[in-house]
Parts: C-alpha cells; structure tokens; sequence
C-alpha cells in the first residue's frame, strides 16, 4: 500500500514540477533539477528505511533484541535527518519559483553561487551561518519578508 500512495504523490510532485518551472529563470534551471534530484533521492532512501523496519521482527534473544533497537534508533536519527534535508530542498524550490532563491534569509545579500552549487537549499550566506555557529546563543533570525519565501502557502485541505 505504501508503494501505491508513494508513486500517487511522485505524480502529481511531478505534474507540480512542470507546472511551476515555466517561470524559472534560465539560470535556476539546473540547480532546481539538481534539488528535484536530491528530492527523489531523499523519499526513495525513506522508502528503504520504511522497508527495513517493517521486516525486522521479534526475535526472542535479549541481545538480537538489542541489537534491532539499536537499528531503529539509528533509522530513526537517519529519516528526522532526511525531513529535515526534505523541508530544506522544499524550500529552495518554492523560493526558486517565487524568485528569492540565493539571498541569505538573515542578512539579505547574496549567497555565493560556490556555496549553492556545493548546498543547493543553504538559507544563509556563509557570514551568517558561521557566526551563528559560532556563538551558539545568536539565532539566525530570517528577514520578515524572506522568511516565509520557503514556507509553503498552499492549502493541503482541498
């Protein structure tokens, strides 16, 4: 069932797909290919993750046990990591088709094309996201009007 729902929603992320590109400056068109790309990637691996939970059963010995806990504790790290790299690459792509893509959300210059092209849905300039990590007390705090760019507006409940 998983399968059927998965290939449901990569119909209609694609008819979303050619439907939004055609206002894409020529420029953008291969970095949103490049993010579409990373996109599949990221579900297909979540794909798989699902898959290896649901095989492994009970085995009875305390240190399989232990061992399969582990294992999902670890998938589970692995998948929050791989919704977050998702929500990123959202992001960068509704930013491309509303035309802010490549300004820092905190300072709004330019995000340099080396840092694009190297992460493709970073949100800070490299300034910006040193300091913050740096100082860990300072929080990045995105521009009013950038800061709902890659958040996405549409209503899911139709």
């Amino acid at each position: 069932m998983k399968k059927k729902s998965a290939k449901k929603s990569g119909k209609s992320a694609a008819a979303k797909t050619s439907a939004s590109a055609k206002g894409v400056k020529p420029g953008l068109l291969s970095i949103r290919k490049q993010l579409l790309t990373m996109r599949e990637e990221v579900l297909k691996a979540s794909e798989r993750k699902d898959i290896v939970t649901d095989v492994g059963g009970a085995t009875g010995d305390s240190v399989d046990e232990a061992s399969q806990s582990i294992e999902r504790e670890l998938l589970f790290e692995l998948s929050d990591n791989g919704r977050t790299t998702l929500d990123q690459i959202e992001a960068a792509l509704r930013k491309i088709d509303r035309g802010v893509y490549g300004v820092c959300e905190s300072c709004r210059k330019p995000i340099a094309k080396l840092r694009l092209k190297t992460l493709p849905f970073a949100r800070y300039c490299i300034n910006c996201q040193s300091g913050a990590e740096r100082t860990p007390e300072s929080r990045l705090e995105p521009v009013a009007e950038l800061a709902s760019a890659g958040e996405d507006t549409s209503s899911s409940d139709s």
